[in-house]
């Protein structure tokens, strides 16, 4: 039992150093092998996204429909219904009933993104105490402008021609060079934690190999 246990742990191993090194091996370039792995990642986290879903939502959500028969169960028949009407996207006959949904998740979210910046960025930062009160103004001030470069405000001239607000060019700008400098930093941090975890990967192969072998040799 040992061995079948012992046999069993290397057989997961190898696969996943296999897969590693398929999902590494596009540093080379796009290969077989790498959109294999993909597609294995993508159809196991699917499924297990499906799973969850029935396991974790709707499976509870129909008992208590069936259990429980007040206000605030019949409440989630909207968002069931919204999430049906969602499915028709995938049927180009049918695909312009999703827009409900895709229309409410999108100005949901928006609503809800919006609201966040400001209670959550903007208002903190102008509060802010007093001895950081310089840092906390250069911030929101910074927070400001990367927000209203996604504002367009233009108007009809007297030429009849659209024309963007005189003051968006130099805010665009500024919000611009926010962004982009938020932008490199987050892409330097994403690359420094992906080195990072090839590292730990790497002592993890060579680790648990080696225990392997240990076991084996024993």
């Amino acid at each position: 039992m040992t061995n079948l246990e012992t046999l069993g742990g290397m057989g997961g191993l190898l696969l996943g150093f296999l897969l590693t090194v398929a999902v590494l091996s596009f540093v080379v370039r796009d290969n077989p092998l790498y959109r294999l792995a993909v597609h294995m990642l993508i159809g196991v986290s699917a499924g297990y996204a499906v799973v969850v879903l029935i396991r974790d939502v709707f499976s509870p959500l129909f008992e208590s429909l069936l259990e429980e028969r007040s206000v605030n169960t019949f409440i989630w028949i909207i968002p069931l219904i919204l999430t049906l009407i969602l499915l028709t996207k995938a049927f180009p006959s049918s695909a312009w009933i999703g827009n409900i949904s895709m229309g409410a998740l999108i100005g949901i979210g928006s609503a809800v993104s919006l609201v966040g910046a400001i209670a959550g960025t903007l208002v903190p930062q102008i509060l802010v105490q007093y001895q950081e009160a310089l840092l906390g103004l250069v911030v929101a001030v910074l927070a400001i402008l990367a927000l209203a470069y996604f504002f367009f405000s233009a108007r009809v001239n007297q030429e009849g021609e659209v024309a963007l607000s005189s003051w968006y060019p130099f805010v665009s700008g500024g919000g611009r060079t926010v962004i982009t400098i938020a932008l490199a930093g987050l892409f330097a941090a994403v690359l420094s934690t992906s080195l990072v975890l090839l590292t730990q990967r790497i002592n993890f192969f060579i680790d648990e190999f080696a225990l392997l072998f240990e076991s084996l040799l024993s």
